[in-house]
């Protein structure tokens, strides 16, 4: 009985004096641009995409405990807005790129950081989109693994 209370005790003090380590975003670029001039009404996809070598994607590191993994998740539906007028254009996929896996998965390196993590998207210009500028915000969230 004396032996399982000491055993208690020593994986208590294991559990409360582990470092909690917190994720930090470090971003290098947090927009994504869709490089060249598209046509309204054609039906054009236009792409930014990490596994292009393009630079119109969102770029940052995570830091956080060396040798972790940790997942990138996007919400599953998001638009863009138009700048004067009510119409939007739904992103029709997400590019995870650089560091990031496929689906959106890395490791935190030896020195507390990631390698460079990419995120691009899709969208598809049809008929009834109107010419101009479209913007939005799109949330993500990096989690531990």
């Amino acid at each position: 009985m004396n032996f399982f209370l000491k055993y208690v005790a020593c994986i208590g003090l294991i559990i409360y004096s582990s470092p909690f380590h917190a994720l930090e975003i470090i971003p290098e670029n947090m927009e994504v641009k869709f490089p060249g001039m598209y046509i309204s009404g054609s039906g054009q996809n236009a792409d930014a995409n990490p596994a292009n070598g393009q630079v119109y994607v969102v770029r940052f590191y995570a830091e956080g405990e060396p040798g972790k993994k940790i997942v990138v998740s996007l919400p599953s539906k998001q638009y863009l807005n138009h700048s004067r007028k009510s119409k939007r254009l739904r992103i029709r996929k997400f590019y995870f790129g650089c560091g990031l896996s496929k689906r959106g998965r890395a490791k935190i390196q030896s020195n507390g950081r990631s390698k460079l993590l990419c995120i691009g998207a899709k969208v598809k210009i049809g008929a009834n989109h109107p010419a101009g500028i479209y913007t939005s915000t799109i949330p993500f969230e990096v989690n531990y693994k």
